[in-house]
């Protein structure tokens, strides 16, 4: 692809429009010295040498002690002949690895999720399809013959965008003697395709799946069994978490086949679960079982006509109808990946529509993956669903800045709705169905941390932002540039220490179910009982993660579901009927409690209409 300038390994990312907004100066935060941002302090000493099954390697001694390995492979580069198959194994090197570089992004459209990744070319795209790479965080001492537990993350971007190489885990590995493995994956249109003209003679199952991407996941996960007790960690104590899509794509691994055994704890930070299926991912939009507006077949139209082979999209089926299985193969394999990526979305927005995790019979079962919950036949281990208690806010405020300023309690309202549903979806309306038929415990929790500093400009951010979705990550990390927005963006010396006191207790309580599949009261036992999710109103339900200026960490009893969060809604007093209109479909469209003739008679003239 092209030459790629790495960033720091904890960029400060701030949306362009914040960073106008916000012109603050430095607060100092206050941490132990285990908890500094742990960036490389050091060049490869014989202290990080260690021999796994493709050769030695060296790695860095980090700020605060830590042990990294970065950028290591655990599969073959998925280019040429490997793109859209299954992950390979990797091949063995000479001589001594230098396991010190950031993870390189696979490829996807510049955002707030890319910053600092260079795009010299200037079109829109940066990343290689040369990306399925790992790193490895140790603390600095572990005891001779100790096996730590493994906490293996899977991050976020709508599984089109973002990469590993964001995500630091030596904070968390230094100050909770855990072992964390950050894992990229393919993404888009080049980790989830299916056509039958890519598959080899005789494919079958996962090699015939389209799921490229779930199935590196899964190949991470065999590189961990196979490699890490070299570093310090435990194969039989595997735990697997992720935030938004990485959220889902924990999901998947839980309701996987193919990663049966291959972990032992989840979590699942502003998640969901849902699946495609193959007739989505292939069929034209007009066949009688209809395929997805970006279907594979549809693919073929577009390139078609980019390329001037076809006039329209009527031209191009009559021609790709009459194209051999090897014609269509050699079109496809021919695409440069970011022209390829360009006909998803011609206005280089990071997160483009393309149908992913496909119900192929192997990686996903051909199920509706609530009804797979419901019926026990997942991988059942312990496991934490969780959310922002203000998860919207993040995708609204831009659009929303003057009702910040004049109608504080309007926007807070809007936002609300479509933040608790992505509670039930997540959390909720899962743990309902896992809870009576698993043995191991189901936690829930919300984050609802809101104690953001006011900008120059006078934007109170705790609003604007609030506990928003990814902002639980830093106190996870213990890295306060993690995030869509971080930094001097949002924390301030007043806040600082309660801020750092909810991420130790974050830190504990994760370790600790790392460590034993149970929340309880955290590694050191001093923390508020964190109880399992049980069925049945009055009983315990969701740890609220709050400092103790925000009202502390606490349980509580109460759950939502779709009905409630209707009840809720038709029940609000709006001031501007234009907003219940806009909230209506951002929290009911594209489920079961959106009705066409309620949202037209919401509001005198009927919503449609305006």
């Amino acid at each position: 692809m092209r030459t790629i300038n790495w960033p720091s390994p904890t960029p400060l990312r701030l949306l362009a429009l914040l960073a106008c907004l916000t012109a603050c100066s430095p607060g100092e935060d206050v941490q132990t010295a285990a908890q500094q941002p742990a960036e490389s302090a050091a060049m490869p000493t014989d202290t990080t040498l260690r021999t796994i099954g493709q050769g030695q390697l060296t790695g860095l001694v980090q700020n605060n002690g830590s042990l990294a390995w970065r950028n290591i492979p655990y599969a073959q580069p998925p280019v040429g002949e490997l793109r859209w198959k299954l992950p390979q194994p990797p091949e063995p090197w000479a001589g001594t690895y230098a396991a010190t570089d950031i993870i390189q992004p696979c490829p996807q459209f510049v955002s707030t999720l890319s910053a600092g990744i260079a795009d010299p070319d200037g079109d829109g795209i940066v990343g290689s399809e040369d990306c399925l790479y790992l790193s490895v965080y140790a603390p600095s001492d572990i005891p001779e013959g100790e096996q730590l537990p493994v906490m293996y993350w899977i991050f976020g971007g709508g599984n089109n965008s973002g990469y590993a190489g964001d995500y630091n885990g030596g904070v968390l590995a230094e100050t909770q003697d855990v072992i964390v493995v950050t894992v990229n994956y393919r993404l888009g249109s080049l980790g989830w395709f299916y056509h039958p003209a890519i598959l080899e003679a005789g494919a079958s199952g996962a090699a015939a799946s389209g799921n490229w991407s779930t199935v590196d996941t899964i190949a991470g996960l065999q590189w961990v069994q196979d490699n890490i007790e070299v570093f310090g960690g435990d194969p039989g104590n595997v735990t697997i978490f992720g935030e938004s899509a990485g959220g889902g794509n924990v999901m998947s691994l839980v309701t996987s086949p193919m990663a049966e055994g291959l972990f032992h704890r989840a979590i699942v930070q502003s998640g969901g679960i849902a699946t495609t299926s193959m007739e989505q991912g292939v069929n034209y939009t007009d066949d009688p079982i209809p395929g997805h507006e970006h279907s594979s077949r549809e693919i073929i139209n577009k390139i078609l006509i980019r390329d001037g082979l076809a006039a329209d999209r009527a031209s191009a089926k009559v021609i790709q109808d009459a194209m051999s299985d090897a014609d269509i193969r050699e079109l496809l394999y021919s695409q440069d990946a970011a022209e390829f990526l360009k006909l998803y979305n011609p206005e280089a927005a990071r997160n483009y529509p393309a149908p992913k995790k496909f119900t192929d019979g192997t990686v996903f079962v051909g199920q509706d993956p609530l009804d797979q919950l419901a019926s026990g036949n997942y991988n059942q281990v312990p496991i934490i669903l969780g959310t922002n208690r203000d998860e919207r806010r993040i995708y609204l405020y831009a659009a929303m800045m003057d009702v910040i300023r004049n109608d504080p309690q309007e926007y807070i309202r809007f936002a609300h709705y479509p933040s608790i549903q992505w509670k039930w979806r997540g959390v909720d309306n899962l743990a309902r169905r896992m809870a009576p038929v698993q043995d191991a415990p189901v936690y829930a929790f919300r984050f609802d941390w809101d104690e953001q500093r006011t900008s120059e400009n006078g934007l109170d951010m705790s609003i604007a932002i609030g506990a928003a979705h990814s902002t639980e990550m830093a106190f996870i990390f213990g890295d306060w540039d993690v995030g869509f927005i971080s930094g001097d963006a949002l924390y301030h010396d007043a806040s600082n220490p309660g801020r750092d006191a909810l991420s130790a207790a974050m830190m504990s309580y994760w370790s600790h179910f790392a460590y034993t599949g149970e929340t309880a009261r955290g590694r050191n036992g001093d923390l508020p009982l964190w109880q399992p999710w049980q069925n049945g109103e009055g009983n315990p339900k969701t740890l609220i993660l709050d400092s103790e200026a925000g009202g502390g960490i606490r349980m509580m009893s109460q759950e939502v579901t779709l009905e409630s969060i209707k009840a809720d809604f038709m029940a609000e007093q709006w001031s501007d009927p234009q907003n219940r209109c806009r909230a209506y479909l951002s929290t009911f469209a594209g489920t079961e409690a959106f009705d066409r003739d309620e949202y037209v008679g919401l509001i005198e003239g009927g919503c449609s209409s305006r």
